[in-house]
């Protein structure tokens, strides 16, 4: 038995995961909703970038959150 290959699909544009709005390839702003994209996908979404800063404030927040608690209570 052979095994099945898989076929490469190439894209003209991508579309924006929050708006939907058709991109060129080159994008890195969606036009419609201005936030960041990514390279396409196999489906022909763009993907979505990690928000590396996100993650770092909710990290903060957390921590302050920790020290608050350890200050009121111990």
């Amino acid at each position: 038995m052979s095994t099945p290959k898989k076929r490469e699909v190439t894209f003209r544009t991508k579309r924006c995961p929050d708006c939907s709005t058709e991109l060129p390839l080159t994008a890195a702003r969606c036009t419609g909703c201005d936030r960041r994209v990514g390279p396409v996908d196999s489906q022909g979404r763009a993907i979505k970038p990690v928000d590396w800063a996100a993650y770092a404030m909710c990290l903060l927040a957390w921590i302050a959150f920790g020290l608050y608690i350890w200050w009121a209570f111990f």
